[in-house]
């Protein structure tokens, strides 16, 4: 009896802390696994991408190649009058693009894009005693858009976009006597835009974009021809044929980079939290 009555209490003595011991890890475990509160639920829900984004930026745009001018900013008058530059590089300009989400989704977007550009051989440096020079370049673009996270408040994104620009402007010659007048007749010129930028949502409806682009505008259509009265001319940027000569003509590449800010316009949007 003695026997058996110690192994009782041996027994007792491992069980009773051992359940105790149990019980205070079920507890705790209960505790870590409890249900989530609306609010921690809510902020887990995904948010809703926009189906059409409004986007208005400004632009301050350099220019490449041969929109770089001589010495990249100085207009040179021989150079001009030979066809060698466009004769300006600096400029700024605006633009409103239309993003479509193609799915429901968000990522894929159609990109409609309308802008205006304008560059000037004084903008950025004080006017060269040769001359100057200026461009005005109305665009209309159509693309496609990879927006990466449609549905945060950030959103960086890259795109392609063709672009079809109207390019003409004005253009002063200095002369021994009166300055010469010249106007640059609107020429249609079509292109290439590559886009690259980040959209912010301060909410479901306003948002701000920041952004680089650069744009190839006369990579079809570059034609050369004779103007037909004094003060006139042509963006005239093809190559001349052996032994042709005309004014302000040439081979030229019309490139440039932009930077751009601006804001942003949600329909049908819903932030995630």
């Amino acid at each position: 009896m003695m026997r058996i009555r110690t192994i009782y209490i041996i027994l007792f003595i491992i069980i009773i802390p051992s359940a105790f011991l149990h019980s205070q890890e079920v507890t705790k475990d209960t505790t870590y696994n409890s249900i989530a509160t609306t609010r921690i639920l809510n902020m887990l829900k995904p948010g809703k991408a926009p189906k059409v984004t409004l986007q208005l930026s400004f632009d301050y745009n350099i220019g490449h190649l041969d929109l770089a001018a001589n010495e990249n900013t100085y207009f040179r008058k021989e150079d001009f009058v030979s066809g060698a530059n466009f004769g300006t590089r600096y400029g700024y300009g605006a633009s409103l693009t239309g993003k479509i989400a193609l799915h429901k989704e968000g990522n894929v977007r159609l990109n409609v894009t309308t802008g205006f550009n304008r560059f000037m051989s004084n903008f950025v440096i004080s006017e060269s005693p040769e001359g100057k020079v200026s461009y005005n370049v109305f665009s209309w673009g159509l693309g496609i858009e990879n927006n990466f996270t449609p549905q945060n408040k950030f959103k960086p994104y890259i795109g392609l976009d063709f672009v079809a620009s109207l390019i003409g402007g004005n253009a002063t010659l200095a002369t021994d006597s009166a300055d010469f007048d010249l106007k640059i007749k609107n020429s249609l010129r079509f292109g290439v835009t590559f886009n690259m930028g980040i959209e912010y949502a301060f909410n479901d409806k306003v948002g701000f974009n920041l952004g680089y682009k650069i744009t190839h505008a006369n990579i079809v259509g570059k034609k050369s021809q004779a103007q037909t009265t004094l003060n006139e001319t042509y963006v005239n940027d093809d190559k001349l044929k052996t032994g042709e000569s005309i004014q302000y003509a040439g081979w030229k590449q019309f490139m440039y980079s932009s930077f751009y800010l601006g804001i942003d316009f949600y329909f049908g949007m819903k932030n995630k939290k």
